[in-house]
């Protein structure tokens, strides 16, 4: 007898199959052993050869297509894994390994019809499974069948070892997952300027998102500003429509009491999209935006471009990356362009959770905040700054932030931020 052991969404599963066969016996025990010291050795390449190998020996192996199919999921390589799970399917059509990796791509994919259908025939395949139960469970979550999905959860739970950690508890996470997220958001802040040539200044801060379901958020906020002895105060809303689970677009706008020191008007577009890479590499993941925003002051109106690109990294790093290109044109001057970029990088403390603490470090050069006139022109700068997020409970969090601007001719700036957000 021959014991295959696949690692699927995360726990081992155990198959035994006949083989009365001692020679055949002993090469099946050869490659299955290559890929599980392989696997265990995060060495998924030399994994993969492993089983290559064993297929270009056995090409109708199915458990030697799982084993492929899984190890492709690992490095990005989505859709080969899915030909492969297909394939391997066509072999074993009610093995129910096969079919829960493959719902698992689709669900990842946002294509949970498809997903549920696999995983209602992997359910059928006696005996019950937790892990079919609990993708089946948040498949249901995703397309808003919240009843059946808890069912699913409830039944998955009662399959569960009374011993299991809190940290492996699928079933529960599911359950607690429909109690729902929260749905608004409050943030109120302030930000204080100091300058070597002038006084300071101070900007508190107020906004509102809502996400009324999984498609839309919208947000409002209102800005007052107390700068260069004058008071101004600003509202701007914005609307986000999610295209598909990678993909959004964003429209916003604002008018604002502009006393001369910030747009009397502003409006823009934005449109994104995420490109998943890899559970298992270095790069998770790559967000890209592409932003046009337009400026109306009372002297001067601005065009701004914008180029943005994240990228996510293992262990919670992620840096950002952002390009703009300024159209200026003053009353009393010719229309200019203006180059400017800006860099963050975000990082957890060692053995604090991202999601409890999270630093990052800022660098900027040239003009980054247009929504104020001092930012506006032709002028060189370098900023550098950081700070961190804290999350206080599960429903709030608190920002801080610390920023100094060099500009030409020995001019500088020093801001001080601190937000507060409530989540309900």
């Amino acid at each position: 007898m021959v014991v295959f052991v696949m690692l699927v969404a995360g726990a081992p599963v155990i198959v035994a199959k006949q083989n009365n066969n001692p020679t055949a016996d002993t090469k099946a025990t050869d490659w299955l052993e290559r890929v599980k010291k392989s696997v265990a050795g995060r060495d998924l390449k030399a994994a993969l050869q492993a089983v290559d190998d064993r297929l270009a020996v056995v090409p109708d192996d199915s458990d030697a297509m799982g084993w492929r199919a899984q190890i492709l999921a690992w490095t990005g390589q989505r859709k080969n894994a899915e030909a492969t799970y297909q394939q391997a399917l066509r072999l074993s059509p009610k093995d129910g390994d096969f079919l829960l990796g493959l719902a698992t791509l689709f669900a990842q994919d946002g294509q949970n019809e498809e997903a549920l259908s696999l995983l209602d025939a992997a359910a059928t395949i006696p005996s019950a499974r937790p892990d079919v139960l609990n993708e089946r469970g948040r498949v249901l979550r995703a397309l808003g069948r919240r009843n059946e999905a808890r069912a699913a959860f409830l039944q998955a739970e009662a399959l569960e070892p009374r011993d299991i950690s809190v940290t492996d508890d699928e079933a529960r996470a599911g359950l607690r997952s429909l109690e729902g997220p929260p749905r608004f958001e409050v943030n109120v802040g302030n930000e204080t300027d100091t300058f070597n040539y002038t006084g300071a200044a101070n900007t508190q801060t107020i906004a509102f998102v809502a996400k009324p379901n999984a498609r839309w958020i919208l947000s409002t906020e209102a800005d007052i500003y107390q700068r260069f002895s004058a008071n101004a105060e600003k509202v701007i809303g914005s609307a986000t429509y999610r295209l598909t689970p990678s993909d959004a677009v964003t429209v916003g706008g604002g008018v604002g009491n502009a006393q001369g020191i910030i747009p009397r008007a502003e409006t823009y577009f934005e449109y994104g999209h995420g490109f998943r890479i890899s559970e298992t590499k270095a790069v998770r993941g790559i967000e890209a935006t592409y932003n046009q925003h337009w400026f109306w002051y009372e002297q001067a109106d601005v065009l701004v471009f914008t180029g943005t690109v994240a990228t996510n990294f293992a262990h919670d790093f992620r840096w950002t990356m952002s390009g703009n290109a300024a159209r200026s044109h003053f009353n009393s001057a010719a229309v200019a362009w203006e180059p400017s970029g800006y860099g963050r990088l975000d990082f957890p403390v060692p053995r604090v959770a991202a999601s409890r603490l999270l630093l990052n470090l800022t660098f900027a050069v040239g003009s980054e905040n247009f929504s104020e006139v001092d930012q506006v022109g032709a002028f060189a700068s370098r900023t550098y700054g950081g700070g961190f997020r804290v999350v206080l409970t599960e429903k709030d969090y608190m920002n801080f932030y610390v920023a100094r601007q060099e500009r030409n001719g020995g001019n500088s700036e020093t801001s001080y931020g601190v937000s507060y957000g409530l989540r309900f």
